[in-house]
């Protein structure tokens, strides 16, 4: 192989390297976590808006809620499922807790 098919070998090499790096997706970022006053404040907001529907609306509300987190649920493997259904019921007994 003579030195100008060695160069051009070379330039390929860095072109593909160079568009592989671009073509490569972000690196996933941390999830965002609500402060407690941004928790409270969408609380309240959610509050607000059910008790501007009417008893129809809310229950519609609550059923297509319940529907999207258990299609959520129904997507997760065994394990993750039985991790959030675990954090949940922790959750529920601590909130359980604070209420006596």
């Amino acid at each position: 192989m003579n030195a100008k098919g060695i160069v051009v070998a070379v330039a390929a090499l860095f072109l593909s390297v160079g568009a592989y790096a671009q073509s490569q997706p972000e690196a996933p970022k941390s999830k965002h976590r609500l402060t407690l006053n941004e928790r409270k404040a969408k609380r309240a907001d959610i509050k607000g808006k059910l008790a501007k529907m009417t008893p129809e609306e809310r229950k519609a509300f609550k059923q297509a809620h319940h529907d999207r987190m258990q299609a959520r649920l129904n997507a997760m493997t065994p394990e993750q499922r039985a991790k959030v259904l675990e954090r949940r019921r922790q959750h529920k007994a601590q909130k359980d807790q604070e209420g006596k």
